[in-house]
């Protein structure tokens, strides 16, 4: 006979471990027995959220005020682990070329990662199990708060909550199973109090004079669905992604009309993908060079 928490336990902390730095699994495994474990002041793993997100963002700073995390240890099999973050904090800005090059580099090295990983996966039902109280946790944000930074433009998105659970046929919250007919996976992503700035700095950063938000406490529900082509499958055959608002207000001062045309002709730039990616400062200072051109 097995104990699913000798699984569970390396599997959780692995998870955590790779999307946060300075935590310490020995500390973590003890505190997890016990069924509840709690982590003060986390630094992100900037590296490995943009690979997992192939985004062309790149993030200048992301920090978790308290992490908290609950397993149910007697009701795995039917209730969900609750991993609630409080206070989360991410800057984000437009990759340079130095970036993207750097990032081609070292995809090699994360598909041997994965590969690693995949080697490791406990077999048979013990996997389907493990599979099935994965795809089962829920997340919770609260205070969640996110900053856009492109040149002399600050983008900042502030929620009350963001959650992430998984929900059945109706978009009811439910324990779910990827099983046929359809091998569907359901899950909806709660947003409240959303409320989005849009402000100008000056050379030093700082913003002189804030503008009223354009968005303000907003609330919205996610819904994703991705189709699989049996339980255990690695890559959704199809994804759709439905937005639901139940209100929508916004407005744009003058200040924000310009700045926000700029935002969405970058945004469209790179939905078409005919964006370029900006130069860094030393691709600035090598193109300035080389248009000086001695007549003597």
């Amino acid at each position: 006979m097995f104990k699913i928490e000798s699984y569970v336990t390396p599997l959780i902390l692995s998870y955590v471990d790779k999307y946060i730095k300075n935590i310490k699994p020995e500390d973590s495994q003890v505190s997890l027995w016990g069924g509840d474990a709690v982590f003060h002041n986390l630094d992100l793993r900037l590296d490995v959220l943009e690979a997992e997100l192939h985004s062309p963002f790149t993030f200048s700073s992301g920090h978790i005020h308290e992490l908290r995390i609950h397993v149910p240890w007697t009701k795995l099999a039917s209730e969900s682990i609750v991993i609630t973050i409080n206070t989360i904090e991410c800057t984000l800005k437009l990759k340079s070329t130095e970036d993207r090059v750097s990032e081609k580099s070292s995809q090699s090295q994360r598909v041997k990662s994965k590969r690693q990983e995949l080697a490791v996966s406990p077999p048979g039902y013990i996997q389907s199990l493990m599979s099935k109280i994965i795809n089962n946790i829920s997340i919770v944000c609260n205070n969640v708060i996110l900053k856009y930074l492109e040149e002399d433009i600050v983008l900042s998105l502030n929620a009350r909550t963001v959650s992430l659970t998984s929900v059945d046929g109706k978009w009811e919250t439910a324990f779910t199973e990827l099983a046929s007919p359809d091998f569907t996976s359901r899950k909806a992503i709660t947003v409240s109090d959303l409320t989005i700035c849009l402000d100008q700095c000056n050379a030093q950063g700082k913003i002189p004079t804030y503008q009223e938000p354009f968005l303000y406490r907003c609330s919205l529900t996610v819904r994703l669905s991705s189709t699989y082509s049996n339980a255990i499958g690695a890559r959704a055959l199809k994804t759709r992604i439905d937005f639901l608002f139940p209100k929508l207000d916004f407005s744009l001062s003058d200040q924000q009309i310009p700045m926000f045309i700029r935002l969405f002709n970058l945004a469209l730039a790179l939905y078409l993908g005919d964006f370029k990616n900006k130069p860094d400062k030393k691709e600035e200072a090598d193109d300035n060079t080389s248009t000086v051109v001695d007549d003597t």
